[in-house]
């Protein structure tokens, strides 16, 4: 008897265990329910919220990137730009050289033909006068004419021992004998305004003349020789009598960009 009491003691304490237990359990998972309800919401949030500040960070990294590398090609851009502009620059010295070397070897009046580079110029009037880098001790001498590729730019006017003063065909008392393409004789004066241009005054006034038409020295001088050039005529303006006109001549040079000149003596 006492065996079997004892073990139905124990079924009985198992039994309420197990009820124990599992009542226990579901009410386990009904407060886990519960918080799940109530934290959820709350976890979401605070995760949106990390993966966002994540996000951002590695946006903020990769943007940090993207700039060293548009820097880094903006670099390599502007360096290859240097060099092409430095090799067109000495491929355009090497032609200008090859042509003037040219007309040096088919023109056998030209005499102590030198290079020079333009040493320094008044800013305030670019279109006027230029010293260059020789001078007497180089064999320069008063007069002697300077071209820059095959356009006249005027002539030395002064000359001390290492530098020469030229005084440009654009200057306001520049005077030369030229002749149209059509070959209508006159004269071509520097201008006073100082905007690179001149004014053709022909000895007699003809319609024939047209914007575009090229301007060249007529040879009746002592120092430049015939078919140089001045410019194209960039405009004809009539006055109202419809008597005089007012021609002007644009030189095909930019007084600015001449770096260096060719000066050389022409023997008639």
């Amino acid at each position: 008897m006492k065996k079997e009491s004892k073990i139905k003691i124990f079924l009985t304490i198992f039994l309420i265990l197990t009820v124990f237990t599992l009542i226990f359990n579901r009410f386990l998972f009904k407060v886990k329910e519960f918080l799940d309800e109530k934290f959820l919401p709350i976890q979401s949030k605070i995760y949106t919220t990390a993966d966002k500040i994540s996000n951002t960070t590695e946006a903020a990294f990769s943007y940090k990137d993207i700039l060293k590398e548009n820097e880094k090609l903006k670099r390599e851009n502007m360096e290859l730009k240097l060099i092409n502009s430095a090799n067109e620059i000495i491929l355009d010295e090497n032609e200008r050289l090859v042509k003037l070397l040219e007309m040096k070897e088919t023109n056998k009046k030209i005499r102590n033909l030198k290079f020079a580079r333009v040493a320094f110029r008044d800013i305030n009037n670019i279109n006027s006068k230029f010293y260059v880098d020789l001078g007497s001790n180089d064999g320069i001498e008063r007069n002697m004419i300077v071209i820059y590729n095959d356009n006249l730019i005027g002539r030395v006017s002064e000359v001390y021992q290492k530098n020469s003063l030229v005084t440009m065909i654009t200057d306001g008392n520049s005077r030369i004998s030229v002749r149209s393409s059509n070959n209508l004789l006159g004269i071509a004066q520097g201008s006073d305004t100082g905007d690179n241009s001149m004014y053709f005054h022909p000895s007699t006034f003809e319609e024939s003349l047209e914007v575009g038409e090229e301007i060249l020295t007529s040879g009746l001088s002592e120092i430049y020789p015939e078919g140089l050039k001045l410019g194209k005529i960039e405009e004809i303006n009539k006055s109202e009598n419809n008597i005089f006109k007012s021609i002007k001549i644009k030189p095909e040079f930019s007084s600015k960009d001449l770096r260096e000149v060719m000066i050389y003596k022409y023997e008639n």
